[in-house]
């Protein structure tokens, strides 16, 4: 049923099912080219699916040419070849692969050391700083924990209470590197949820203030990262 709510298959994620819905739309001739699409918020009541979702879903459409947004005019339908929504995780996955495991490796190199010297320097207020998103992190996955991004909040609180202003915006220039990979878009909430418990011992380690177990366990968290790219999951998508 292409106008009820939808229902994402098994490892599918709502973003793809929205995508899914408008190729339906298409083959069943009820959208056609140059057809402008109905609203975000019609949408939002006719799929019971948050806006944030559907404009992903619209955003991966415009990069293959399939939509185009006019500028107070609407979302517009460019080309009735929309294509699969698992072709479109594969190419992203496949070109982004190689970039973060490379941003990541730079990473863990200078972000171990912002953890260790985050031990030796931290102050009171600083760790407040580190704790606040990790306390984020630890609540229940939802949309929030996808746009929010405590995880990114967390490291820059380390890389802030380092002491060195050179590593600190090193360290936020290759965060944002990362963040523009999209590969965070593409993890369920649940996927990431499971990634959060490496950050507490990162935080114990600084606030014991030793740096060798500070060291340790941001190694171990980059591990667990590369561990999620070689997931079962994603390893499918790519294939």
């Amino acid at each position: 049923m292409i106008h009820g709510p939808l229902a994402p298959a098994p490892g599918q994620r709502f973003s793809e099912e929205v995508i899914s819905r408008i190729g339906q739309l298409v083959e069943e001739g009820e959208m056609r080219v140059d057809a402008r699409f109905p609203s975000e918020r019609v949408l939002e009541a006719r799929w019971r699916v948050s806006r944030l979702v559907i404009r992903e879903a619209f955003r991966a459409l415009e990069i293959q040419g399939v939509v185009e947004s006019r500028p107070g005019g609407g979302r517009y339908l460019r080309s009735d070849r929309v294509p699969d929504p698992a072709r479109l995780r594969r190419l992203r996955l496949e070109a982004g692969r190689e970039q973060l495991l490379q941003l990541w490796e730079t990473r863990e190199t200078l972000e171990c050391k912002t953890a260790e010297l985050a031990a030796e320097r931290a102050t009171p207020e600083q760790l407040e700083a580190i704790a606040h998103p990790l306390r984020l992190l630890d609540a229940p996955p939802s949309e929030a924990l996808r746009h929010t991004d405590p995880n990114r909040l967390f490291h820059l609180a380390i890389a802030g209470a380092c002491g060195n202003p050179l590593l600190e915006d090193m360290v936020a220039d290759l965060l944002a590197r990362s963040q523009a990979t999209g590969f965070r878009a593409l993890l369920e909430l649940e996927d990431l949820a499971a990634l959060q418990p490496e950050h507490h011992p990162i935080f114990d380690a600084i606030a014991a203030h030793d740096p060798a177990a500070a060291r340790a366990a941001m190694r171990r968290h980059f591990e667990g990262l590369r561990g999620c790219l070689r997931a079962p999951a994603l390893l499918a998508a790519a294939r």
